[in-house]
């Protein structure tokens, strides 16, 4: 056991989508390099997300943009939102994927296949046409027989 909760990964995703769904805004001020996550939490609930690049700026942005309330930012000139990336970060090597491959059980992406997963130690098993490099194509016949 790698002693990692394979539960945790999916709790903040959880807590963003539990906050859209009650119309709950996050708001991210983030002070150092930019965060995808808080980036994607902010966008997805209709929050606002500044990078403040300045420290000595930081109590303007906080009284300017973060005091009011979300239905009266849209009258203020609060800073534009910057383009969302909503790609997932790979477990293996953290960098951003168009495609890859997630665990079932805890919602990691990797950017290649793994027989087992980093994060909850689940394991996995290509289709046998996969490892034998064939190409998988629309129907499939059933156990049944059917297709």
């Amino acid at each position: 056991s790698s002693g990692i909760n394979a539960e945790w990964p999916l709790r903040p995703g959880n807590s963003i989508f539990a906050a859209q769904k009650n119309k709950v805004s996050i708001d991210s001020c983030v002070l150092g390099e930019d965060s995808t996550f808080l980036q994607q939490a902010s966008e997805i609930t209709g929050g606002t997300y500044v990078r403040v690049g300045e420290h000595s700026k930081l109590t303007q942005y906080l009284l300017g943009v973060f005091l009011m309330g979300v239905e009266f930012r849209k009258s203020f000139h609060t800073p534009p939102a910057a383009k969302v990336d909503f790609r997932a970060a790979c477990q293996c090597h953290s960098k951003m994927t168009d495609v890859g491959y997630v665990c079932s059980v805890c919602m990691s992406v990797y950017c290649n296949f793994r027989p087992m997963c980093m994060t909850c130690n689940a394991h996995f098993k290509l289709p046998t046409a996969l490892l034998k490099g064939k190409k998988v194509t629309g129907k499939r016949k059933l156990e049944n027989g059917k297709s």
